[in-house]
């Protein structure tokens, strides 16, 4: 009877000191209440060739943007011509949002769902996504950019074609 006390003691401190939501285990959402997926991720071939390293979602202005998930503001300000907020998740993941109006100060932290910038209107900042309104979503670590579909889903899986005779 000691020896089953004494392992589920042991087992209930190892449940209680690990970390309630890693980067890896935490739930992410889409930054947009019922997103309309308008451009999906290209991956560049290389550091400086084309892609797109994020998705775009249509989105009015106005619209409020949304955490993904935990983390804290990392950037909130203009870069070039257009408003641009940034979260660290952990120590190797950071979402970029653009064009926004960051509601937030660096340092702040977030939970997910939380609002963190609206759409706004920016005159001087062409849309790439012609007449409609877009909010671009990124995702990147250390090594480069991941499509933002990796932690929220919506990527298809990966199929292997027959090998061939």
């Amino acid at each position: 009877m000691r020896n089953q006390l004494a392992v589920l003691m042991v087992g209930f401190l190892l449940i209680m000191a690990t970390p309630k939501s890693s980067q890896a285990e935490q739930t992410w959402q889409a930054p947009v209440k019922n997103p309309s997926l308008e451009r999906h991720f290209l991956q560049p071939s290389s550091d400086y060739s084309a892609g797109h390293r994020g998705v775009d979602y249509l989105v009015k202005q106005g619209q409020e943007v949304l955490a993904p998930a935990d983390g804290k503001v990392r950037f909130a300000g203009r870069v070039v011509n257009r408003g641009v907020l940034t979260l660290e998740h952990g120590s190797t993941l950071l979402s970029s949002f653009e064009p926004v109006c960051p509601l937030l100060p660096v340092g702040e932290l977030v939970e997910r769902g939380d609002v963190i910038a609206k759409i706004c209107d920016e005159p001087d900042y062409e849309n790439h996504c012609g007449v409609r309104v877009c909010l671009h979503f990124s995702l990147r670590k250390e090594t480069g950019y991941l499509s933002p579909l990796v932690t929220i889903g919506g990527l298809s899986p990966s199929r292997l074609l027959p090998a061939k005779p």
